[in-house]
């Protein structure tokens, strides 16, 4: 396509493997023959080790619990529906588990715990060791030193999501994949990044912004060709219409009350800076934090939709514009329970400015490379995964966001900082450099302050417009 007909341009982009390495053939990628391969199969190892050194969790809350139940369920026997409490969740929640479940199936129904340690540790393995360099690799050459980064920062700040059996890794790391797929030029390439985009769908709604993002981006960028990739995500939204047809509910490839929870995000959205689960050794309890300004503003007539939230946020430009500054700032305030909240302030603080520092660095790294390049010279999974990372913020604006719900934000962070430290870290070489490191700095402090003055008025319980405007 001719650049000056689209700002999504097919351009080769930069070969994944090392300059200098010979090519990857079938058995270079799953063997030892080169220096990247030979890295990312030793930081595998050593992400599995030390995230199975954890302690198991010692009970599956909330949204844990259903997941891990639908499963049991398929394995022992049960009501599927209602286990998986499947109006609201995708089929394919209930199968992300199965080898944890057969394990303990066969083990007589114990080590729960363990086996979804074990089996969440594989996924962060294969996540940081293997997809995040893939999917730097859309930008620059793999280096072994690229490969240890992403690995390392992937099983350091994703440790938490290890002994949950949660969906969320699992569909940040299908939309890296889908984005990754769409670096090929072939049909198949378009197929498996449909099918991936899909699947992430149907895991996480949530992430629906960023899929319609690449939708658009594919069919601007390939036209009839792009229809491989609807073709994909409908194979993989499939299941769920056959599931929906089989209880006679309805044809649509997404969980029967999907836009009555879409309506009750809204209303949320309009007044909550974060939803937390608050685990305490006493209790677990909802924890909503609020914005007690815009839930004045909202507080006569909250929205109930999505296009009811667009035109609360339009009524009132000034709360909305802290609400959402506060929204995103606030979802990357990870502690040392996450994806859950605990009572830890010190050593959550700490996490947060260091979560906070990887998001916006990397980020910016992102960021820059886009300007550098241009936006009419960058390929399709170029503009992809801009547009993951743009989607990803505006979801946390459309909803009552967990801390988890940023999981994209901090991944495409440890890719940015990876690709730092491939580079070779070292100070500015001239006053350009300490201007923009500069910059940096004050742009993770104001990030962090603003998710600090997002978090100052809690309400315990399942708030409302009311409770909130008085917190």
């Amino acid at each position: 396509m001719a650049a000056r007909n689209s700002a999504v341009v097919e351009r080769p982009g930069p070969s994944p493997e090392r300059p200098g390495e010979p090519p990857a053939g079938r058995q270079a990628w799953l063997g030892l023959r080169t220096p990247v391969r030979r890295a990312q199969w030793a930081a595998a190892a050593l992400v599995v080790l030390a995230t199975c050194l954890q302690q198991p969790a010692s009970v599956f809350y909330a949204d844990a619990s259903t997941y891990w139940n639908a499963t049991m369920a398929i394995l022992q026997g049960g009501d599927l529906h209602a286990a998986g409490r499947l109006e609201l969740r995708g089929i394919a929640t209930s199968f992300l588990y199965l080898p944890a479940g057969v394990v303990v199936t066969l083990a007589g129904g114990a080590g729960a715990a363990f086996a979804v340690m074990v089996q969440n540790a594989l996924l962060l393995a294969g996540t940081g060791a293997f997809l995040l360099p893939r999917f730097v690799g859309i930008w620059r050459p793999v280096t072994p030193r690229l490969v240890w980064a992403c690995a390392l920062g992937t099983g350091l700040l994703l440790a938490g999501f290890a002994p949950i059996p949660l969906t969320d890794v699992w569909a940040a790391s299908l939309l890296l994949a889908a984005t990754i797929a769409l670096h090929g030029r072939r049909w198949q390439h378009l197929l498996v990044a449909g099918a991936a985009a899909g699947l992430a769908f149907n895991l996480r709604p949530a992430v629906l912004l960023p899929v319609a993002g690449v939708v658009i981006a594919v069919l601007v960028a390939r036209r009839i060709s792009g229809l491989w990739f609807l073709a994909g995500a409908a194979a993989a939204l499939l299941p769920q219409s056959l599931y929906n047809l089989a209880r006679g509910t309805s044809w649509l490839p997404w969980p029967e009350e999907t836009f009555g929870l879409s309506g009750r995000q809204a209303h949320w959205a309009s007044f909550t800076v974060r939803y937390d689960t608050l685990v305490t050794p006493d209790s677990v309890a909802p924890l909503f934090y609020c914005s007690p300004s815009m839930a004045q503003a909202v507080e006569d007539a909250p929205p109930t939709s999505g296009g009811g939230l667009v035109a609360a946020f339009l009524s009132h430009p000034v709360e909305a514009s802290v609400l959402s500054a506060q929204k995103v700032a606030a979802a990357l305030h990870w502690g040392l329970a996450v994806p859950y909240s605990d009572e830890a302030p010190g050593v959550n603080a700490l996490i947060a400015v260091l979560v906070t520092a990887v998001a916006v660095t990397g980020a910016a790294v992102g960021l820059h490379a886009v300007v550098t390049r241009g936006l009419r010279v960058l390929s399709l999974a170029q503009v992809a995964a801009l547009l993951v990372w743009v989607g990803t913020l505006l979801s946390l604006l459309s909803a009552a966001p967990e801390s988890r719900f940023a999981l994209v934000l901090v991944l495409i962070g440890i890719a940015g900082c990876a690709a730092l430290v491939a580079d070779g870290l070292h100070t500015p070489r001239d006053r350009a450099g300490w201007v923009r490191s500069g910059f940096l700095v004050v742009a993770v402090l104001a990030v962090f302050a603003v998710g600090v003055t997002g978090l100052q008025h809690p309400v315990e319980g399942r708030a409302t417009v009311q409770d909130c405007a008085r917190a």
